[in-house]
């Protein structure tokens, strides 16, 4: 009977501390948004030149890194995007990871 006692208490901890990773998660990926016109496309990545909010909190313009090679192929210079990002390196220009892409249709 104490096994059982232990093994759900186990399982209720793990559960609620996954909820609360997400939601810790989920709240500060909205906050880590870029936005901003393709100016230059590169084999892993693009420049982005920053607008709006974004702009004042960085530079004119970021490099964004893009894991998956076929984002990438749907990206085009000119096109405006929004970009969820992990973390800016402060270097110049400033460099960050995409974890998401969103195009915005003009």
């Amino acid at each position: 009977m104490k096994m059982q006692g232990l093994w759900m208490l186990l399982v209720t901890t793990l559960l609620l501390g996954c909820k609360d990773q997400e939601l810790i998660y989920d709240n500060m990926s909205d906050n880590k948004i870029l936005h901003g016109k393709v100016l230059e496309k590169r084999s892993k990545g693009m420049t982005l030149a920053l607008t709006g909010e974004s702009r004042d909190r960085y530079s004119e313009t970021i490099r964004v890194s893009i894991p998956d090679e076929e984002i990438i192929k749907l990206i085009e210079e000119g096109k405006s995007l929004s970009v969820w990002y992990d973390f800016v390196r402060e270097s110049d220009p400033p460099q960050t990871k995409a974890l998401k892409v969103a195009i915005i249709k003009n």
